[in-house]
């Protein structure tokens, strides 16, 4: 097939030399001609045999020269999980239209391509390729160029075909499409990533004119939705290691206005893209999803006593680059860190002279086990008892008796250890890395919001949360190592962890630096008051380049953008969708709305408490 297309190439190029393009001013160095390359980036839903060749009249007839260059490339699209579910979206809402509402082209073809694509891997002797269409314009005079490209857009717009005008990446679409360049040769990533060609198979692109129909190009990313204003699917790359702009997601709105559902879509179709997802549950509405897709539901509710220790020093990882080396450095002072935060949280604040006095009942944990800060090979291998929380405890409780300010840490803590409160660390959860199920759901227990009510069920939420995080930040670092392609962190009711120093300071400190471990967070919350009335929150929110807003009152709106650039226009449809379940998706700057629209059986399995109907 690639010998073919070799001949196909040949037999379409109109010229025989290599076209030296200045990239500043467009011109051919050798005649001073005018050139720029379009790419056909949506192809005509009919066949018309040589029609490529009629394209040189089109520009002929503006006084240019059109040179036609097809690039052939190995497809490593799959027929997987991931395809399955966009099959099912697709069918969803084909089978939904009617004659005033009709189903969109784009949709059926993308239909048509995926079961091809099904199909195509019941046979072992057909294959997909990739194809890329370029156009290659050359006039004399800059008047004639630009009229022979609107030309050639007019006639695919006429013919329900699209160009691209690579306004951006001239350069390198002048490499690809020179004739002594390579057809085989990789394109550069980015332009890889933002132009891609047309999936079909093998047979096909060997003929004549592969101008198909049925391509479903969309294929990375992650789904978000479709458009309120033309019914389009809307998929954004969350999961590029190669980018630098941190992917972090925000997700701002009311109770009941779709944010769940949303956040459970969300999160099957990162399951989708092969990214490990873990999510902190506070109302237990993750369980049927967790169960549904093979996860795992880890419980640590008060009522099950269950915890991960923290005062465990985590085990060290493979030292692949400094990141590696940094963490296996830290993760002593980790422990520590998590045992002062574990107790700070206990005791509803501590002050400097208390944190002194925890940090040394740790201390003397450790040196009873045998472990020491400055002899890393003592820091998994203890001589003798191992370093608890209940330990420190007792440490604390005998330094009491003379100590003052270990009296007041002993006071204020004893409640969790001896007191109706003894059951919080009942059961010890073993630590496991070695589960590598797609999804894992902490839940961490619940409570009401109400912070000057100083609410005993949502303070122990948070204490088990900060247990937890060790773990979870642990579970990145190894997944990166062992080759995993993203990992996420999903903190749902965000409103609720935030309102506490310590776990607002670690969860700002995830959004900064979990991107280096190939990792993103997802934080959603329904009051953005409690974000924003911070200097760390209005950096964590300015810090996200995703946000989603669905339905917030107007004194939430006003608040909202009195601390962030919001425009008016986007103000008034975040006030006005109340009861909609539409979201305004902000992506770097750029806005849309969209719906989040599913099957029937995954809305099912994502609805909870309050949810209005979907879609």
């Amino acid at each position: 097939m690639l010998a073919n297309a070799k001949r196909i190439i040949k037999k379409w190029e109109k010229r025989d030399r290599h076209i030296i393009v200045n990239a500043i001013d467009g011109k051919d160095s050798q005649n001073g001609h005018f050139v720029r390359v379009l790419v056909i980036k949506r192809y005509t839903p009919v066949i018309l045999a040589g029609y490529l060749n009629a394209l040189d009249d089109v520009v002929k007839r503006e006084g240019a020269t059109l040179r036609k260059t097809i690039r052939y490339a190995s497809s490593d699209l799959k027929f997987g999980w991931s395809m399955k579910n966009k099959l099912k979206r697709l069918k969803q809402n084909i089978d939904s239209a009617t004659e005033l509402d009709p189903a969109r082209p784009e949709e059926l073809a993308a239909r048509d391509t995926i079961l091809a694509l099904r199909d195509s891997q019941t046979s072992d002797d057909r294959k997909l390729v990739e194809i890329q269409t370029f156009l290659t314009i050359s006039a004399p005079k800059l008047h004639q160029l630009e009229a022979a490209e609107s030309s050639l857009k007019t006639w695919f717009d006429n013919m329900s075909g699209e160009l691209d005008e690579l306004k951006r990446e001239q350069v390198e679409a002048m490499r690809q499409t020179s004739p002594a360049h390579d057809p085989y040769t990789v394109a550069s990533e980015f332009f890889n990533k933002e132009h891609y060609g047309q999936v079909t198979m093998d047979s096909v692109a060997a003929r004549t004119y592969p101008m198909t129909s049925g391509t479903f190009s969309e294929t990375d990313g992650i789904y978000f939705g479709r458009r309120t204003e033309d019914g389009g699917f809307c998929f954004i790359n969350l999961c590029d290691p190669d980018d630098p702009r941190a992917q972090n997601l925000m997700v701002l709105g009311k109770t009941g206005q779709g944010k769940s559902f949303f956040l459970k879509a969300l999160v099957v179709s990162l399951l989708d893209e092969g990214v490990h997802v873990f999510v902190f549950d506070l109302d237990g509405e993750w369980y049927d999803l967790c169960m549904e897709v093979g996860g795992t539901y880890i419980d640590h509710t008060t009522d099950e006593g269950r915890y991960f220790e923290p005062l465990t020093i985590m085990p060290a990882i493979k030292e692949i680059d400094r990141e590696c080396v940094k963490y296996n450095r830290q993760r002593y002072s980790r422990a520590m860190n998590n045992g002062v935060r574990t107790t700070s949280l206990l005791a509803g604040g501590l002050n400097s002279q208390e944190v002194y006095e925890v940090g040394e009942a740790i201390k003397r944990v450790y040196k009873k086990a045998g472990i020491y800060k400055d002899q890393r090979e003592t820091w998994n291998n203890p001589t003798g008892p191992r370093p608890t929380i209940h330990g420190m405890f007792a440490e604390i409780q005998e330094a009491a008796a003379t100590n003052l300010d270990a009296k007041s840490v002993f006071d204020k803590i004893k409640i969790y250890f001896i007191g109706i409160y003894n059951d919080l660390f009942k059961v010890e959860e073993p630590l496991s890395f070695e589960n590598k199920a797609p999804l894992i759901v902490y839940r961490v227990g619940s409570g009401e919001e109400d912070e000057n009510r100083k609410d005993e069920s949502t303070k122990q939420a948070q204490i088990k949360m900060s247990m937890s995080f060790d773990v979870v930040d642990a579970s990145i670092h190894l997944l990166r190592i062992e080759g995993a392609y993203f990992s996420a962190v999903l903190v749902d009711e965000g409103q609720r962890q935030l309102k506490n120093v310590e776990l607002r300071d670690y969860i700002f400190k995830w959004f900064t630096a979990i991107r280096k471990q190939n990792g993103m967070m997802i934080l959603a919350l329904n009051a953005p008051s409690v974000l924003l009335e911070t200097a760390k929150g209005v950096g964590m929110y300015e810090n996200t380049n995703i946000r989603v807003y669905f339905y917030l009152e107007q004194s939430a709106v006003r608040e909202l953008s009195s601390k962030v650039d919001l425009p008016e226009e986007i103000e008034e449809r975040i006030s006005g969708n109340e009861d909609t379940n539409c979201y305004i998706l902000e992506y770097h700057k750029k806005y849309d709305e969209l719906i989040m629209h599913v099957p029937e059986r995954e809305a099912k399995l994502y609805k909870t408490r309050g949810l209005k109907e979907t879609g």
